[in-house]
């Protein structure tokens, strides 16, 4: 990305006073009535928003490192990468002291992720759960089972089910579903501590540990869960099987609930959504956040826009529409149901006891970042990649430096 900076510099002194364009990956159902909001609440407040959508995070991605390089970047974008790897390819907007000072409502390991040495050039829009498991109650009272806690009773609800001509698990064909389900395994069968040392600091005692052998062997049993058909769909996708009742578990972030509550399901009643087996009360998360790139002829706009994000009724509303839960410490959560409420509660305990474990893809480099979960997605995909192998593979796709 570092190519990126000569041109972004070029540009960013001819950026005509217009509206902003937000380049996003949000279009499912529940997402594109977010943005819709987004968009509806920017114009209240003064502000021309356009929007470009790109089905998927890594095309939304793609197509914003296109748009640099052809000399027609967008003003904003929603990104899931680390903002310093923004910074050092290209200029970043100043959102300013007024911007900064909000950023204090925020958790300390939101805020640090949205400012590039002591400016805020970034903003976040809800806090979402990646360690969920949407479980279809519907199904599972018809066979007489529950929701599993512990990955050995998941294995047997999930062997009831297949002999019972049910699909278990609904999963896409994304690489970062298959990135999710690992890090479900991991956190849940061996905690925290080993998925920083092992996946972060890329431990390599850790990474060839028969622990670690054991967790990838898991990971592949879970596949037999899972259809054919995983390879023509996205995430929201996999959800609609749930709806459809075609499927009884999904493993994926709190942006499903959006999509059950679009569907007029009730929390408790047709769904469920626990943390992952074996968490308990873990909250593994990531944020929506917005990256503002620096066009001064824009920057007004830029700033009116992202103090109108952080307004504690906008980030509410929202984190309501599109799943997940409001970033800020103060947000009111009347109205959201019980799944949000669950995961504030788990959220806020954790950020009190300093345990929040942010996603690996705000930690890790984009080459390291990468590089897992591309050794996952073909471990996963070929049967004749051996456990050792993957092993070798992680370490040395952990160990590359940007």
């Amino acid at each position: 990305m570092k190519r990126l900076a000569l041109t972004a510099l070029l540009l960013a002194g001819s950026a005509q006073a217009a509206d902003l364009e937000l380049l996003h990956g949000w279009t499912s159902g529940s997402e594109a009535a977010m943005v819709a909001e987004l968009k509806a609440a920017a114009q209240r407040g003064g502000v021309d928003l356009k929007t470009t959508a790109v089905a998927g995070a890594s095309n939304a991605n793609t197509l914003l490192k296109a748009r640099f390089l052809s000399g027609h970047p967008p003003t904003l974008a929603q990104t899931d990468k680390p903002l310093r790897i923004w910074a050092e390819a290209v200029p970043l907007a100043d959102l300013g002291p007024g911007v900064n000072a909000q950023l204090a409502a925020l958790p300390h390991a939101v805020a640090t992720e949205l400012r590039y040495g002591a400016k805020p050039a970034a903003v976040p829009l809800n806090v979402h759960r990646l360690n969920t498991l949407w479980s279809n109650l519907r199904l599972l009272r018809a066979h007489g089972l529950a929701v599993p806690q512990g990955w050995d009773e998941f294995h047997r609800t999930a062997e009831a089910l297949r002999r019972a001509g049910v699909l278990p698990l609904a999963i896409g064909s994304s690489a970062g579903q298959k990135l999710s389900l690992f890090v479900a395994v991991v956190l849940g069968r061996e905690g925290r501590d080993f998925f920083e040392r092992a996946l972060l600091q890329a431990d390599p005692a850790l990474l060839a540990s028969p622990r670690m052998a054991a967790l990838l062997q898991e990971f592949r049993r879970l596949k037999s869960y899972t259809d054919a058909g995983q390879v023509s769909r996205d995430w929201a996708g996999a959800t609609a099987l749930l709806l459809q009742g075609r499927a009884a578990f999904q493993f994926t972030g709190d942006w499903a609930n959006g999509e059950f509550l679009k569907a007029g399901w009730r929390a408790g009643q047709d769904y469920d959504c626990t943390a992952a087996p074996g968490h308990a009360g873990l909250h593994y998360f990531e944020f929506d956040r917005l990256v503002f790139f620096a066009q001064p002829a824009r920057l007004g706009a830029q700033r009116r826009l992202a103090a109108l994000l952080l307004q504690p009724e906008t980030s509410s509303r929202l984190a309501q529409i599109k799943g997940g839960i409001p970033v800020r410490r103060d947000a009111v959560l009347d109205g959201f149901n019980a799944c949000a409420q669950r995961s504030a509660a788990d959220f806020r305990a954790g950020e009190a006891r300093g345990e929040l474990v942010l996603a690996l893809s705000a930690r890790l480099g984009e080459s390291a970042y990468g590089g897992l979960r591309d050794v996952l997605s073909v471990y996963w995909a070929s049967e004749r990649m051996t456990v050792q192998q993957a092993q070798t593979r992680l370490a040395q796709a952990l160990r590359q430096v940007d």
